[in-house]
């Protein structure tokens, strides 16, 4: 009996010293969860970034995004280039320029280029025109456009925009990067204690100089191009601003617009031969001098033949 009691004994220490055992194990399970949790809340910051827990147990401090798909590179705004082409025509070509000159003045703005061509000395009255190239500040882009046909008749315009908000932004970051190498070499060279160590770190903060000029030069040109549209202008002569009836008109206007159409070359045709002729009188004078000559020794031999002809005898 007692050797029975005492194997009984034993197995109830055994099954005691096991269901230990297994609480312990549950316990540990179920802490588990919390403490992958608890990992994952100072491990984890939500937009794929593994930062470690800081050393009071909190959640370290996360860095700022920044990808270009967020928010940041968004609230920035575009970098737009605007540019825009016109042809005018013009029946009052000084009036045209002063005018233009006077747009450019009132928007802020300057002429890049002006060029005249024609209505030089030797050809005084023939037809000028002139190409402009006028840049004008961004904001006050509509305000020029909408204000170009008091110059004239425009003949044709065309709008054109380039965003270089990606390569702004990255030629930015390239040079904060730059910047922040420049000052960990500044750093070094102080403390550079031999001549190799100095002249190595002179000649990789020199590299670092190079590229922040070219960089910062980079930047001030988008920055030129973005503040400032950019409009090239042609600005014709005419003797009259030449208005196109299109194929859309009714049938009757298009018949009024061809007849006036050929009035004018008629008048216009009528003017050129007497401007021709007043540049060529001596020539004109000759040959009308040649013609009635000619016409009187025709006649002549007119009444010549013809007295002949009254003389022969009839057969």
């Amino acid at each position: 009996m007692r050797r029975e009691k005492l194997i009984a004994v034993c197995l109830a220490a055994v099954l005691l010293l096991a269901g230990c055992g297994g609480g312990g194990n549950g316990g540990a399970s179920q802490g588990a969860p919390a403490s992958s949790a608890g990992g994952a809340a100072a491990g984890d910051s939500g937009m794929g970034w593994d930062m470690p827990a800081g050393g009071d147990g909190m959640p370290a401090i996360q860095p700022e995004s920044t990808d270009q798909s967020g928010s940041v590179y968004q609230n920035a705004g575009a970098k737009l280039i605007r540019r825009a082409e016109m042809n005018i025509q013009t029946e009052q070509f000084d009036q045209s320029v002063e005018a233009l000159s006077q747009m450019v003045a009132d928007c802020g703005g300057y002429f890049e280029t002006a060029s005249i061509y024609g209505g030089g000395r030797r050809d005084a009255y023939a037809n000028r025109w002139g190409e402009y190239t006028v840049r004008v500040p961004a904001e006050k882009y509509s305000e020029f456009f909408n204000s170009a046909g008091e110059l004239g008749y425009i003949t044709s315009s065309t709008e054109s925009s380039d965003d270089i908000g990606e390569e702004y932004y990255d030629t930015e970051a390239r040079l904060r990067t730059q910047r922040v190498k420049q000052e960990r070499l500044l750093s070094l060279l102080e403390r550079a204690e031999t001549m190799e160590d100095i002249i190595a770190l002179e000649s990789a903060l020199s590299e670092v100089e190079y590229q922040i000029e070219q960089y910062s030069s980079t930047l001030n040109r988008y920055d030129a191009l973005v503040s400032f549209a950019t409009f090239s202008i042609c600005l014709n002569e005419v003797g009259q601003v030449t208005q196109e009836v299109g194929e859309t008109a009714s049938l009757g206007v298009r018949m009024a617009a061809g007849f006036q159409a050929s009035f004018r070359g008629l008048v216009q045709g009528g003017q050129d031969f007497l401007v021709w002729v007043s540049y060529h009188l001596v020539l004109t004078v000759i040959l009308a001098v040649v013609a009635g000559v000619a016409v009187m020794v025709g006649r002549r031999e007119l009444r010549k033949r013809r007295e002949e002809d009254k003389e022969r005898p009839e057969e």
